[in-house]
């Protein structure tokens, strides 16, 4: 439920945002160097809020660089919002922890093998969502034409679930392979952000 919580938060802000404060909220970013100011040039507020998330700049049961910027550029009602969500992401996060009493449990991370090996077992159709490592991965894959190449080439999207975290294919020449490239991506990053 926080998830979904945080993701309409940033819905709502992107639409009720006047344009002025969208270029503000631009300026804010790139110039506190958050993200580079070639990748949010023409980003709307949704797309920026996505990628400071996926670069672990607003990670779960923490929206307070949301808060900040929303302060920026005068929207306190929406600095509130952030605030409130985020401590029901931590008491989410709280409610699902293991108690104290139970026995650790050691898990090693997946190596490059595992994961290739495990993503490339299943097949992938458009989209869907399938079950890995024990991430629920939503995956959406779209066909463009490459004029260049004078071929069809396939684009993926695959999001984890839980922490909204997501990665792309690139340009590939196979549905298959556009949503496995998008997969291996993403869980190779949520292991190196110590995820799985």
């Amino acid at each position: 439920m926080s998830e979904s919580s945080r993701h309409d938060l940033f819905l709502e802000i992107s639409q009720s945002l006047e344009d002025e404060e969208v270029r503000d909220l631009r300026t804010y970013v790139g110039g506190r160097k958050l993200l580079p100011a070639g990748r949010i040039q023409h980003a709307n507020a949704h797309q920026i809020f996505n990628k400071l998330q996926n670069d672990g700049k607003m990670k779960t049961g923490d929206l307070s660089l949301l808060a900040e910027l929303m302060r920026k550029i005068g929207r306190t009602e929406y600095a509130e919002q952030a605030e409130s969500i985020a401590a029901n992401e931590r008491k989410d996060i709280l409610d699902n922890s293991q108690p104290e009493t139970a026995a650790p449990v050691v898990t090693t991370s997946p190596t490059d093998a595992d994961i290739i090996q495990k993503v490339r077992s299943i097949g992938y159709g458009d989209s869907g969502q399938v079950r890995i490592f024990g991430r629920m991965i939503r995956f959406d894959t779209n066909t463009r034409f490459a004029f260049n190449l004078f071929q069809r080439m396939f684009y993926c999207e695959a999001r984890d679930k839980s922490s909204g975290t997501s990665n792309n294919s690139g340009q590939c020449e196979s549905r298959q392979g556009a949503a496995q490239h998008a997969i291996e991506r993403l869980l190779k990053r949520l292991r190196d952000n110590g995820v799985i």
